[in-house]
């Protein structure tokens, strides 16, 4: 029997047809959405795919600092920073976007959102109602380096910002006890509730702040210097121009230790589009390229030097001598570096180098190619004579390296080194300069790069005061001797195959030593 569609039947059949459609246009919806190519409408991929925001930064306003008519006031090189250069001593002041923080400043506390342990930024966090990341604080990094004054000194606080349409932002201070108005610590407990995973975000966020932001500390003496973060509110998106303001620049001090002659410094900037090739290291080819032209350099380098005999010395010095110190350990803390050393320079150099251990007045010292200062635990004592043997090393064309290899508070190491480091260049010449080697120079990259200062053990155990970087001393624009506060020698002493980088600056300084000083008259 032959069956007959009755209007309920027809109904259904409307019905179907309908939803279906209603399906079809929800797939083509979708597939608009999911796939961004030819077809789609152009209001859909707006709405759900909008165009890259654009991101900004400041940069040297050549413009102001030619209006302030002062020649004190340059730009770097890399046209990043502005420089004021009194030759006594110098300021950089450069300013840190959130691009740069976020990648290269602090990349493994920036990707974790709202619970970024990076205090500067908002990390990768995006604001659901703005639909970008605004911007937490204006950040800039600052440099002060000291050729020859007696002591300078910096107080964030008195620092400010003023913009182009009138603004004036106060410098933040470091933590809530110690600042006189608003803190990065104050700003961040207001901001943190009661669970226990805020309070290690905020723990974590006050380490690095405390590792980082410069503050009011001891003055910077001379042949000293002192690089950290400054920080003030976000900056409207509206201004073009700033200015930041370092009022009362501690110049000089009385002979009560009270500050007494400042100036007053101003640095110009202008907003400008982000250009993320300021910040990014090389492609993969230009670094292949520059491998390939450090290990020619290198290979060059070690060569010329394969299978030189020569002599490195271990200055054995005197000591404060206590009730119950063990002598040898005083002076020779770490009595197997230079020996862990050598065998890595043999083994990396094919060099044949023959270590002494040489009491520092002796005349054998002037023997050295490469002489080791290795410092225990007690300070050591220099005599006038003593000081003297070490000048005369360095006319012989020997290279000094003084080392921490035992951290302790009995003294103060690293001033009491520089301050020796400048006996000594006194009595090699007078036109010798003691400053921080630049990351750019040859002792990082004779043999085998390193850009900067390896991690010390200072890294390793989150010394107060650590340095990251060596203080050099200079003759006739030759680095002759540095002082490193970062314990490599300690390092040495390990077996350790993590260690290949700190092995690797030593036999830089020995292949520098053999293969660029000469004896000087």
């Amino acid at each position: 029997m032959r069956e007959t569609s009755g209007p309920c039947t027809l109904s259904l059949i409307r019905w179907d047809n309908h939803r279906l459609m209603n399906l079809l246009r929800s797939i083509l919806f979708l597939s608009c959405l999911m796939l961004t190519m030819a077809g789609c409408d152009p209001a859909y991929r707006y709405l759900f795919f909008p165009p890259e925001r654009m991101e900004y930064t400041l940069e040297p306003d050549p413009d102001l600092l030619h209006l302030a008519n002062d020649t004190s006031y340059s730009i770097s090189r890399d046209s990043l920073s502005v420089v004021y250069d009194r030759k006594s001593f110098k300021v950089e002041v450069k300013y840190l976007p959130d691009f740069q923080l976020n990648n290269y400043e602090f990349p493994d506390d920036s990707r974790d959102g709202e619970f970024s342990a990076n205090p500067f930024t908002y990390a990768n966090w995006i604001e659901p109602q703005l639909g970008f990341t605004p911007n937490r604080f204006s950040v800039f990094k600052v440099s002060i380096y000291n050729y020859a004054s007696a002591k300078l000194n910096y107080d964030p606080e008195l620092s400010f910002l003023v913009s182009d349409r009138g603004d004036i932002l106060a410098g933040y201070g470091r933590e809530e006890k110690s600042s006189r108005n608003q803190s990065i610590e104050g700003y961040f407990r207001k901001r943190k509730g009661s669970s226990g995973v805020e309070d290690e975000i905020f723990e974590r966020r006050m380490g690095i702040v405390r590792q980082t932001v410069l503050y009011l500390g001891r003055p910077i003496f001379q042949g000293d210097s002192r690089e950290g973060i400054v920080v003030y509110d976000p900056l409207h998106e509206s201004v073009e121009r700033v200015k930041l303001v370092m009022n009362n620049f501690m110049t000089g001090y009385d002979e009560n230790n009270e500050p007494s002659e400042f100036a007053n410094l101003q640095f110009f900037f202008r907003r400008v589009p982000l250009n993320k090739e300021d910040f990014i290291p090389p492609s993969q080819v230009q670094d292949t390229l520059l491998a390939e032209q450090s290990a020619a350099a290198g290979a060059t380098v070690a060569g010329s030097i394969q299978g030189r005999t020569f002599e490195m010395h271990q200055i054995r010095y005197r000591v404060e001598e206590e009730e119950g110190a063990s002598v040898q350990q005083d002076w020779n803390a770490k009595p197997n570096a230079l020996n862990s050393l050598a065998t890595f320079l043999r083994d990396s150099l094919k060099v044949r180098p023959t270590n002494r251990i040489t009491p520092i007045e002796s005349p054998d010292l002037l023997n050295a190619k490469v002489a080791f200062f290795f410092c225990g635990p007690s300070k050591p004592l220099m005599a006038d004579i003593e000081i003297q043997s070490l000048a005369n090393l360095i006319r012989r064309g020997g290279f000094l390296f003084i080392d921490n290899s035992a951290f302790s508070s009995n003294y103060l190491y690293f001033d009491q080194m520089v301050a020796m480091l400048q006996a000594i260049g006194a009595k090699v010449d007078r036109t010798v300069r003691v400053m921080p080697v630049p990351n750019d120079h040859q002792i990082y990259k004779v043999w085998k790069r390193t850009d900067t200062p390896p991690r010390g053990m200072d890294d390793i155990e989150n010394m107060p005061e650590k340095r990251n970087y060596l203080q050099g001393l200079f003759w006739r624009d030759q680095l002759v001797a540095v002082v490193s506060s970062k314990g490599y020698s300690m390092m040495w002493n390990e077996q350790d195959p993590e260690n290949q980088d700190q092995y690797a600056l030593g036999a830089n300084v020995v292949a520098y030593a053999l293969s660029t000083l000469k004896a000087q008259q």
